[in-house]
């Protein structure tokens, strides 16, 4: 024992003695950790099996690290005698031996094994964590190296070109100061200036004249990115495609063919349009600037490429000349150098071995000199840019790579970029952006380590038809998000005024704010989805906010698509009409109307090449020189504007541009949708193509618009332009023209549209794009023509989705149309058939939960609903009655009370509900109706009474009438024979009409199943059949009237079963009463599956239980108990709806029992009427609630 404590002292020692060591001391902590875990090894076992050669292992162990500890000194931090190296791996091999010994004095293999498993993890963390600490160690001295270097060479480099480069920073800011504004004349925004402002007419006239040098500052950018999730290998492969390396293709064809047919290419193409999923956060500009060093920046056109690349330029040369005074989030601050790649493609073209490191220097910005200083030469510029290059101090902008049109010189272009690239933007370690990724990643870090950074901007298509090799970071412009767009909204109102009041040199306030409010509430407006596809790009923000600017009627914009666009398009085509061209306003969109509709005909990606693009524009100039054939001049003529043509559309962002590889494509496809419209009611180029009688006549213009649109009825994507073409024609065309065009535009011409009539549909969907309504004739022919077809082909069970459309485009309609619609369909003479009647209540029910439609109805329409109730039956599903369910349930008021009728006897006599016998009552409420929601109650209210029964109203009110009518036995037994007598009279007649079938629903309540089945007369009477659809129908009604499924809510399942249980328990029967229990739990199991299947409540969206009416008056005790039961009876026997009021009294009169006998009683009959409420033969249930209620009413259990 001496000898094993003495072993344990020893290690002790040890243990103490390697915590002083700082060699290594992580190293050192785990050999230390190791240690004492053997020694609680040794502690705890008996070393049995091979004990002295495992105590000789141990022993050595222990000597070989006593001796490896002696050689670090405890005041040193370096080893005496062994290599730093060679002492990590002695450690590492020494901790494992620990690790061995351990695992050798245990038995349990599952514990040796993480013994050694836990060794090694130990060992990898912290080879982990050595690597990491290296790692940041060696980026601090390349960080400290750098800030060293840079800071001499920057001292260098101020000092020797302190005047050059000032000068150049104030031109880069004067240059990219500003924008222009986009649309605005000086006109109206001396209007607008005066109402804001109060400006005499003197100083307006000379404020329209100062506006036209004012424009929008360049202070803030409004660009979102993301990572483009685009693949090196997607990249690499268009690459080589777009090259030539691919041997096997032809080189005839195309390269951007070649891409679009390539496997690889297709998924880039996916990628051109934003994807929903958000698989990385978007990141913004300045994290960006601080993580990467080779950047590329895609966009579509609008998106504000240009717009950052200028800004970030102003803002960095702002930021150097107040020598870092002002905030940035880009340091190390670098010199900006913003290059045109088009500029620079001109003159490489000139000069073949023109280098874009030459070019800094003596390049230019839109034909602008970059140093507008004549004491600075383009030589001392381009030498002081020249070493800020070559220091790693320059941030190069490369704007608009996929601006060159030719295919060979944007090769050229590339490989000299990717040239300049390699040897002027790298890291300070001397890696380029086509070395290992994995090592430019790790070593690094362009906000610390210094070096030259580049970003590059591009069009999506443009770019992924020929990228850039190596491991760039792409990242693609998204769609403004609300926030960002009234984020510009509020910039852009807050300088346009700021700049009338800079202007005018006035002391008032800026109203910015509160103008632009209009316009960020329509932003925020959930249906405005076009507008907010159109706000989402930053150039057609800009036309949007110039048409909200102009608005003189309170609105932020035109009420109706086509004027919005008009007024776009207007601002746009100012814009351009602003720039010298030969081309007329008229000519350019006679123009972009042919070449939209040939895209909307025959391009699904909304491109077209620019040798089609010509071959229209040619064709469309001849048209408007409305020759046939042209002259030598003429051709000229042609042919010098459709270079013009394309010329304006390749170098300006307007309505149609430029997408890169000879491809063009509108801005966005509103604008590619309004100029098809143009197309489609141009008259003047319709008669060219449709042959007519008489040109000057206005039945023509009629017919050739009619047959322009005709060939695109049946093709959705031409929805929008024929949505925006009727907007134009209301708009533009007289009064009388647009009745006469509407008129004839929904008569239906073929059998084809027999299951829909299309132009009517067409015409009532678009009501929202009129802006001036045919005439109210007109439209009431277009909803009858719907409505009437909807009913002879049953829409609500073949497309219920047309009525859902179909409401959403009344919802839209102006001046009470609808409602004068309505009373004029149901007041005609003769009345219309059930069928569209019943239409036409499936519409104004609409869904379940919603009453908006029923807004529309008013007490006459109601009235004439509730005198075709009569035609109502099972083959149209009592379409009718189900609707007057559903104005009952939300406004009673529409449902008048007509004199003679039981609701007029009720109210006016103030009968008190409690007289009224409980038999009578379910007769009523199947008959008449009469159901309210109090609360979370079912009660029953004359005032909701909907329907009504003249031959059963009077024998009731006879009936009713009678004072003695509770007391005396025989008034029952009168009444039953009084129902009695009536039914079999109109039976002998063969009258089957409503009114007989009332008469036997009555008949059914009061005398019961069995008597109508010993009669063969009631029996086989049709009107039985007809009274049996119309419980089935009721059944369903009230069960949707009280109970909105959940499948997900087991709550019912559960309460039945823990009823049942305990009714086994409680209940005592005899024999003859076993037959009838299991018949009724047989019931009870079928009658909880059809609860279950209920559909959805018509009236309700959300139907709840009831479930508060106790707990206020109960102990908790009780309160347990009495919970169970009213589920149970809340959501079984009163599934049947017809004596919710009643059992809400027996409810209330069982809280005052005692817990005795009489509540097993009761329990039992309850569940005996529920055993009934089998609702396919709703029957033989109606009868037993009702036998019961009276047995209950008249002492079967008394209090």
């Amino acid at each position: 024992m001496s000898t094993a404590a003495s072993k344990l002292a020893r290690v002790d020692e040890l243990i103490e003695r390697i915590e002083k060591i700082k060699v290594l001391e992580d190293h050192w902590r785990l050999v230390g950790k190791n240690l004492t875990r053997l020694r609680q090894g040794l502690n705890e076992k008996r070393v049995t099996k091979d004990g002295h050669r495992t105590k000789e292992k141990i022993s050595q162990t222990i000597k070989t690290i006593e001796q490896v500890a002696a050689s670090c000194r405890d005041d040193q931090s370096e080893s005496e005698g062994i290599a730093y190296r060679e002492l990590e791996s002695v450690l590492l091999r020494l901790q494992l031996r620990l690790a061995q010994h351990q695992a050798n004095l245990t038995d349990d293999y599952e514990t040796k094994v993480n013994i050694i498993s836990d060794t090694y993890h130990e060992q990898q963390l912290l080879q982990q964590n050595d690597y990491d600490r290296k790692k940041s160690q060696r980026l601090k001295e390349i960080e400290q190296q750098t800030q060293e270097h840079t800071k001499e060479e920057l001292d260098r480099l101020r000092a020797r070109h302190a005047k050059t480069i000032e000068s150049y920073l104030r031109c880069c800011m004067e240059l990219h100061k500003t924008v222009p504004f986009r649309g605005l004349k000086d006109d109206i925004v001396g209007r607008v200036a005066n109402s804001f402002y109060e400006l005499s007419p003197e100083t307006q006239i000379e404020f329209e004249q100062k506006w036209q040098k004012c424009e929008l500052p360049l202070t803030r950018t409004f660009i979102q990115l993301k990572p483009d999730e685009s693949t090196s290998f997607e990249r690499s492969e268009s690459r080589r495609l777009l090259i030539g390396q691919d041997s096997e293709r032809q080189e005839a064809i195309d390269p951007w063919q070649q891409l679009i047919s390539a496997p690889y290419m297709l998924s880039m193409v996916e990628r051109d349009r934003y994807a929903q999923e958000e698989a990385e956060e978007n990141v913004n500009v300045e994290a960006i600037l601080r993580l990467k060093r080779w950047i590329v920046i895609l966009g579509d056109p609008g998106t504000g490429k240009t717009s950052f690349a200028r800004w970030l330029v102003h803002h960095l040369a702002q930021t150097l000349l107040s020598n870092g005074q002002n905030s940035s989030d880009f340091d190390p601050l670098r010199i900006p150098i913003l290059i045109h790649i088009g500029e620079f493609a001109e003159l490489l073209n000139q000069q073949p071995s023109l280098t874009l490191f030459e070019y800094i220097g003596q390049h230019r910005w839109m034909g602008k000199v970059i140093v507008d200083d004549q004491a600075i030469s383009l030589d001392d510029l381009s030498s002081a840019l020249h070493d800020y290059i070559r220091q790693g101090q320059a941030l190069i902008i490369l704007d608009g790579l996929d601006e060159i049109q030719v295919f060979d010189q944007r090769s050229k272009v590339i490989h000299v970029v990717e040239n300049f690239v390699e040897t002027y933007v790298q890291t300070p370690t001397g890696r380029s952006v086509f070395d290992n990724l994995h090592l430019n990643r790790y070593f690094d870090d362009p906000s610390q380590s210094g070096g030259n950074q580049l970003i590059i901007t591009s069009r999506i298509v443009g770019y992924h038809a020929a990228p850039l090799a190596g491991q760039f970071s792409h990242y693609i412009i998204q769609p403004m998000d609300i926030e960002h767009m009234q984020d510009f909204v509020d910039y852009w109102f807050y300088h346009v005024h700021q700049q009338i009041i800079a202007a005018l040199s006035l002391s008032k306030s800026n109203q910015g704010k509160n103008h632009g409010e209009a316009l960020k509430q329509e932003l925020t407006k959930v249906d405005n989805v076009s507008l907010l596809n159109m706000a989402s790009n930053c150039c057609l923000m800009s036309f949007i906010c110039s048409v909200a600017f102009r608005q003189s009627n309170g609105s932020s914009l035109p009420a109706q698509r086509i004027e919005f666009y008009q007024e776009i398009v207007d601002s746009m085509l100012h814009s351009w009409n602003t720039k010298e061209s030969t081309i007329s306003i008229s000519k350019f969109i006679q123009i972009l109307s042919d070449i939209a509709i040939h895209i909307h005909e025959n391009s699904v990606s909304g491109l077209i090449h620019e040798d089609k693009m010509k071959e229209i524009c040619i064709q469309s100039i001849k048209i408007s020189l409305n020759e046939s054939l042209c002259n030598n001049e003429d051709r000229c003529e042609i042919e010098d504007q459709t270079t013009e043509f394309v010329r304006i559309c390749h170098n300006s962002i307007g309505i149609l541009t430029a997408r890169g590889e000879s491809l063009y494509g509108f801005l966005h496809v509103t604008l590619q949708e309004y100029f098809t419209c143009l197309k489609l009611t141009n008259v003047d180029e319709l008669k060219n193509e449709i042959s007519v009688v008489d040109e000057s006549s206005s039945e023509n213009k009629i017919y050739l618009v009619i047959q322009s649109l005709r060939r695109h009825m049946n093709d959705p994507h031409f929805r929008v332009p024929t949505a925006l073409a009727l907007g134009r024609i209301s708009s533009c065309w007289s009064p009388n023209d647009f009745d006469d065009f509407c008129c004839k535009f929904i008569q239906v011409e073929d059998e084809s549209e027999s299951l829909l009539p299309v132009g009517a549909f067409i015409l009532i969907s678009c009501v929202n794009d009129l802006v001036h309504y045919p005439s109210n004739n007109i439209l009431f022919d277009a909803l009858d023509q719907l409505i009437i077809t909807a009913g002879q082909h049953q829409w609500s069970l073949i497309c219920p989705f047309l009525f859902d459309h179909i409401a959403v485009a009344l919802r839209k309609l102006r001046n009470n149309i609808v409602p004068l619609w309505i009373n004029n369909l149901l007041s005609r003479s003769p009345p219309l058939d059930i069928q569209t009647i019943s239409a036409l209540c499936y519409l104004l029910e609409g869904k379940s939960g919603e009453f908006e439609n029923i807004h529309w109805l008013d007490q006459s329409s109601c009235s004439m609903l509730q005198s075709l109730s009569t035609l109502d039956d099972e083959e149209n599903q009592f379409a009718i009655d189900r609707l007057l369910v559903k104005i009952s349930f939300f406004n009673h008021r529409l449902l008048s009370v007509h004199p003679n009728t039981l609701k007029e006897f009720l109210i006016a006599k103030q009968i008190e509900l409690h007289s009224i016998p409980a038999f009578l009552l379910p007769l009523i409420i199947i008959l008449y109706g009469g159901l309210k929601r109090d609360e979370q109650s079912i009660v029953f209210d004359p005032i909701h009474i909907y329907r009504e029964s003249p031959a059963v109203t009077l024998i009731l009110i006879r009936f009713l009438s009678k004072k003695d009518r509770n007391k005396n036995d025989q008034n029952p037994i009168d009444l039953q024979e009084n129902f009695l007598n009536a039914l079999l009279t109109r039976i002998e007649t063969k009258d089957q009409s409503s009114e007989t079938v009332d008469i036997c629903i009555a008949m059914i309540c009061l005398y019961g199943i069995d008597f109508m089945r010993q009669n063969d007369k009631i029996m086989s009477n049709v009107s039985f059949n007809m009274s049996i659809s119309r419980f089935k129908y009721v059944s369903m009604i009230l069960r949707q009237f009280y109970f909105a499924n959940d499948e997900h809510d087991r709550s019912i399942e559960n309460e039945t079963t823990t009823f049942i249980s305990r009714l086994t328990k409680r209940v005592h029967v005899d024999q003859s009463s076993k037959q009838l229990f299991l018949g009724f739990l047989d019931s009870l199991t079928s009658g909880m599956a059809r609860l279950r299947s209920s559909t959805t409540s018509i009236v309700l969206a959300q139907a709840s239980m009831i479930t508060d009416l106790l707990s206020s008056n109960l102990s908790s005790n009780r309160w347990k108990y009495s919970k169970k039961f009213w589920f149970i009876l809340n959501n079984t026997l009163h599934r049947l709806k017809l004596v919710e009021f009643k059992a809400c009294r027996l409810i209330e009169c069982w809280m005052r029992w005692k817990e005795s006998a009489e509540l097993s009683l009761f329990a039992f009959h309850a569940a005996l009427l529920l055993a009934q409420s089998d609702y396919w033969s709703v029957e033989t249930a109606t009868i037993e609630v009702s036998v019961s209620l009276q047995w209950l009413n008249t002492g079967g259990i008394a209090e």
